[in-house]
This record gives structure tokens, C-alpha cells and sequence, in this order.
């Protein structure tokens, strides 16, 4: 890929994020984008080897932040003594769930871009990726925390898999619907209630 040059492709990369954003990846254009950067449709296929790696290069910086951010707060919480687990369970996820708030809506139309409009399975893959980073959390919680249900084998990997991908699922829709920040706070205040409420019956 060719070296970067300050400012000539922060203009591709502001008239591509507009072309994806207006028109959806697969209608997007890049010959529509490299006229309104003021560059030849070649240097964009020189710079980024075509429409998905162009992309790509637009929304994995944020998406690799998430996650990143995501693994810091998690693994900080892992690292805990049990009881300490137990008693800061709340603050650390008060604290981490504002980060990731505050870190979604500095990146907004960046992830409105994987959301909505990522080429093949590209979403799904860093949703799985987060899915992850978080079941691996939950179940070392359970352990510590001697879950009978985890003991019982009623709590599954599959079944942390399938409550996981749905509450970050449900936390994406504050992108998908252009919600005020503030009202998405609420919001995901709320979805993190009704989970935490079910998830109470499988800490004891």
C-alpha cells in the first residue's frame, strides 16, 4: 500500500466517508469519490487496492479502538480477587459502559458505516470479536462466583454466545437509529437492567 500523505488523503477518506454514508457501500462509487477528492480513480486503487480495503481503512481504527477499550475494561475486572469481583462488579461496569458510550459517539459515522452498511460478514465478525472478549469474561465470573447453574450445566457456552451477541446487538441500535447521546444513555442504561436483572438468577 502506498505511504500516506498528510491532508491529500484525509480528502479521499472525508469524500469517501460521504459517498458510503449517502449511498450504502455497494452503491457507492468510487470514481463519484475520487472526482470529489480531486484524484485520479488509480491512486485510490494505488493507495487502498480497492472499494472494500477503502473501507475498511475508514472504519477499523474505530472498531479496533472498541474492542481494544472493551478487552482493557474486561480484563481489568478478570484480574480482581474474587471478592473483590463481587464488590466492584457494578462500578466497573458503570465506569466501562460510559467508555464505550462516549467512544461510540466520538466515532459515530464510523461505526454507522460497519453497522449498516459493512461489505460481507464484516459486522458480524467484529461483533463476534466483542461476543467474545465478553462470554470469556462472564463465564470466569460464574466460576469464581460458584454459579450453581454454571455447576449444573445450565448456563452453556452457547447460551452465554446467544445472550451476549443480543445485548451488544441491542447496544448498536443506538446507531442504527441516530439517537441522541443522551437519549442512547438511557437507553442503554435501561437494556443493561433488564439484563442485569436476569443475570442475578445465575450468580447465586
Amino acid at each position: 500500500m502506498a505511504s500516506r500523505i498528510e491532508g491529500f488523503d484525509e480528502k479521499i477518506l472525508a469524500c469517501a466517508k460521504e459517498e458510503f454514508l449517502g449511498k450504502g457501500y455497494t452503491d457507492a462509487s468510487i470514481r463519484t469519490i475520487a472526482q470529489n477528492a480531486g484524484v485520479s480513480t488509480s491512486t485510490i486503487y494505488t493507495r487502498y487496492s480497492d472499494k472494500e480495503g477503502l473501507f475498511r481503512f475508514l472504519v477499523e481504527p474505530a472498531a479496533n479502538g472498541l474492542k481494544e477499550l472493551l478487552q482493557q475494561t474486561l480484563s481489568g475486572f478478570s484480574s480482581l480477587p474474587g471478592n473483590e469481583q463481587n464488590e466492584k462488579c457494578m462500578e466497573y461496569s458503570n465506569r466501562g459502559f460510559e467508555a464505550v458510550i462516549a467512544y461510540i459517539y466520538k466515532y459515530f459515522s464510523e461505526f454507522k458505516l460497519l453497522i449498516t452498511g459493512a461489505p460481507g460478514n464484516y459486522y458480524q465478525e467484529f461483533l463476534e470479536d466483542l461476543v467474545e472478549l465478553d462470554t470469556d469474561c462472564t463465564k470466569k465470573f460464574l466460576i469464581q462466583a460458584k454459579s450453581k447453574a454454571l455447576a449444573e450445566g445450565r448456563i452453556t457456552d452457547g447460551f452465554l454466545h446467544v445472550v451476549s451477541s443480543a445485548f451488544y446487538s441491542g447496544i448498536f441500535e443506538v446507531v442504527i437509529h441516530d439517537m441522541p447521546m443522551e437519549e442512547a444513555k438511557n437507553y442503554i442504561n435501561e437494556l443493561r437492567t433488564f439484563y442485569g436483572n436476569g443475570w442475578k438468577e445465575y450468580y447465586q
